[in-house]
């Protein structure tokens, strides 16, 4: 039995021309940690909402431990009492202190039990001293943070997260964000959270989603989504990457061995490395290299016929030079 599962779900406002969601389905298991990647406009928000019981779907279900959760002509107060949805707008009660917006949830517990939850949280999502302080007394990132702690308060079966950390400040964001999650894993929680944050999606999720035009593009573990997207928007989507058109490639590198299965190739810039002449695949023209910190961007022509992007830490490399450069042929994909 599947914990969440999602069936053919699909919404389209009647103000917009496409639908917001279109045929929809996935499963999610107990504890597990699903990011949501996707351009604006690609349905992300929507999908939360179609789960959460908030808006009504125009076809498909959802069901959260077998039972069907409801949509609002179904319910008199829209949402679910065992998922909570963590908005980008925070929606925190404005004439009510951070305490009391964070026990909320809690209010039918135990004065010793929310009190335990309540400073449990306030260390997780660094909010020390500021307990008694109302909204209109926070910065941007620690209202952010406590809409965080009241999402999590109750420990809902399903927390679903629309840019969870997007607010946070810079000099906190990495330590609140690896709590956080560290916290949430510790306590088993399920969770679903909408990111645009790429390196959170790689780093801090089970599997990504990648939606586009209301649909899901691809579904799988963070390896394959980077190192196997299906199309170029995916590919693109997740950093820097070379795309070839596959005949192109083969013939002006000379790299044989490889059977096309697409039209086109996918190659990151760190598959590709610069090396001694005897231990190289092909050469090429050095036309422009850019300085990224921790490693060069080294754009380079093959034949003048195309370009590839290399990731290097090798210095003293420069526009004209000619490189030899070796490509992992285990990376290679083919892409549509």
């Amino acid at each position: 039995m599947s914990f969440l599962k999602i069936s053919n779900l699909s919404k389209k406002y009647a103000n917009q021309p496409e639908s917001a969601v279109t045929n929809v389905s996935f499963e999610c298991n107990e504890g597990e940690f699903i990011a949501i990647v996707g351009e604006n406009g690609s349905g992300k928000s929507t999908l939360l909402k179609l789960i959460n019981g908030l808006i009504e779907p125009d076809q498909g279900s959802v069901f959260l431990e077998n039972k069907k959760v409801k949509g609002p002509s179904e319910n008199l107060v829209p949402g679910h009492p065992d998922i909570n949805l963590l908005f980008q707008e925070f929606n925190l009660f404005p004439k009510h202190t951070v305490k009391e917006n964070i026990t909320y949830q809690l209010r039918y517990f135990s004065k010793d039990a929310q009190d335990e939850r309540l400073n449990e949280l306030i260390k997780v999502c660094k909010l020390e001293g500021l307990e008694n302080k109302l909204p209109s007394e926070l910065s941007g990132g620690q209202h952010q943070r406590v809409a965080l702690a009241r999402a999590m308060s109750d420990r809902p079966k399903l927390l679903l997260m629309d840019e969870p950390f997007s607010n946070l400040d810079v000099m906190l964001k990495d330590q609140i964000k690896i709590q956080v999650l560290d916290h949430l894993r510790k306590e088993g929680q399920t969770l679903i959270f909408i990111t645009h944050d790429l390196g959170d999606a790689l780093s801090l999720a089970d599997r990504i989603m990648i939606m586009r035009a209301g649909q899901i593009v691809q579904l799988d573990v963070p390896e394959k989504i980077y190192e196997k997207p299906v199309d170029e928007y995916s590919a693109y989507l997740f950093g820097k990457v070379n795309i070839f058109d596959a005949e192109n490639f083969f013939q002006s590198t000379g790299i044989t061995g490889c059977k096309p299965t697409k039209s086109k190739i996918s190659i990151r810039p760190e598959h590709f490395s610069i090396t001694k002449d005897d231990k190289g695949d092909f050469k090429a023209t050095v036309e422009r290299i850019y300085y990224r910190g921790d490693s060069y961007e080294v754009v380079a022509t093959v034949k003048n016929e195309i370009t590839i992007r290399i990731n290097t830490r090798k210095k003293n490399i420069f526009p004209g030079n000619e490189i030899m450069v070796k490509l992992i042929k285990s990376k290679i994909h083919f892409v549509d």
